[in-house]
């Protein structure tokens, strides 16, 4: 059972059943349909809805916040390898940088497409070995 007591722009701030009691727990949640219903292009210089452009704009400002970030990949047209594979390596080359472990810090979601979440953190793995 999952109640939202209050939400604030995009933290939510959730009271989680668990094992017989009600654990608060604090997420931020990021919907990339919010951003665009067309991702595909891997840099800003190739056009709109870039993974670089909703990386800068949506996540990068909440990686150093103590909240969990979920990345909602529902409700777009799919996705194109260029802007997968680049957000992983955005975010895994910032999460390296600030001393944060990536699989901690980020929650992805994709009950349109279940095995986006297998591919997403695919490239996430294949963006640390080529930042070691």
């Amino acid at each position: 059972m999952l109640v939202v007591l209050r939400r604030i722009h995009l933290k939510a701030c959730q009271l989680q059943y668990t094992t017989g009691r009600f654990v608060l727990s604090n997420r931020i949640k990021i919907s990339v349909s919010d951003f665009t219903t067309l991702p595909g292009a891997r840099y800003k210089s190739d056009g709109d809805g870039s993974a670089e452009e909703f990386f800068d704009s949506y996540i990068k400002q909440y990686l150093n916040d103590k909240e969990l970030i979920l990345i909602d990949f529902d409700n777009t047209w799919g996705y194109a390898s260029s802007f997968l594979s680049e957000l992983a390596l955005e975010i895994s080359q910032q999460c390296k940088q600030d001393g944060l472990d990536v699989r901690e810090k980020i929650e992805i979601k994709s009950d349109d497409e279940p095995g986006l979440t297998e591919r997403f953190w695919g490239y996430i793995d294949e963006s640390a070995d080529i930042n070691s």
